[in-house]
């Protein structure tokens, strides 16, 4: 039983390393201006917080980070649509505690009025 603790293969792994750390490498790519390498791995995270949420023994809600990184991404790219997207997927899941869903719900909003405003 305390193997399975430290096996990769866990939800909430994404390359051999839990999706927390991951964050510099986001921020690097963003920091590089590789939108589309930084889009690719934040979707493995944000499959990753999402499957870590839903484990029974990790019983919590998504890291609201990962999705607003690619809502970041997506506006910066006029890619209203595809933030559109990503904010409603945060929506459908089981919430972290914190300040991040209520700033998320507001940018979906925004993010609608501009896909809708194109």
């Amino acid at each position: 039983m305390v193997r399975n603790l430290f096996r990769r293969d866990k939800p909430g792994f994404v390359e051999g390393k839990h999706f927390t750390d991951h964050v510099e490498q986001v921020k690097q790519l963003k920091r590089e201006g590789q939108h589309d390498k930084a889009i690719k791995l934040l979707q493995k995270l944000v499959t990753a917080t999402e499957a870590e949420s839903k484990d029974s023994t990790s019983p919590s809600g998504v890291a609201p980070w990962y999705y607003e990184q690619l809502a970041l991404i997506y506006r910066k790219e006029k890619r209203y649509g595809d933030e559109v997207a990503i904010l409603e997927r945060y929506e459908r899941q089981p919430k972290a505690p914190g300040a991040g869903p209520a700033q998320l719900a507001k940018r979906l909003k925004r993010a609608r009025t501009l896909r809708n405003s194109k």
